[in-house]
């Protein structure tokens, strides 16, 4: 198989797959869409800005907005009466990928980058305190490693799945 026609693939949908993990990921994308989410959180709000910060082409950024505006993460909205201008901003769905957002990042900055090494601090507005690594918690409150956990079909599963 050739470069040009390996890159230029089209991607399976995963709208099939019963899977929480498969559907975060067909929303979201790929990488340029969640720098383009990362970028909507620090307030980015218009295409060029986009453009700007992430440095990709305009051709793929357009289409990594149209489909951030179709899964419903993104809203757009002309910037003014006849503006030929629109702005991005998060949906309710786009403002509850935070903590996984968030999650990503910390991952990175501890086995990608280093304690000491972080590109950024996610910061509380209020106090400057540096946000603390996200965990996950039982019901109880303790801590939980991946050993402590089961994954179980969930309502939603046919009932022929494992």
């Amino acid at each position: 198989m050739s470069l040009k026609r390996f890159l230029f693939m089209p991607r399976t949908p995963l709208n099939h797959v019963l899977c929480g993990w498969a559907q975060a990921a067909a929303a979201i994308g790929d990488q340029w869409s969640i720098l383009i989410v990362r970028d909507a959180f620090k307030g980015v709000k218009t295409f060029s800005a986009f453009q700007k910060s992430i440095g990709v082409s305009k051709g793929v950024l357009s289409r990594r907005l149209e489909h951030l505006v179709a899964s419903g993460i993104l809203a757009k909205a002309p910037v003014g009466l006849g503006a030929s201008h629109s702005e991005y901003s998060l949906t309710p769905k786009g403002k509850a990928l935070l903590p996984a957002m968030l999650a990503l990042a910390q991952w990175s900055d501890k086995w990608v980058f280093g304690e000491g090494n972080e590109p950024y601090v996610v910061v509380d507005a209020l106090n400057q305190a540096p946000v603390p690594p996200l965990e996950v918690r039982a019901q109880d409150g303790r801590r939980v490693e991946l050993e402590d956990l089961t994954i179980l079909p969930g309502p939603g599963c046919p009932k022929s799945e494992p």
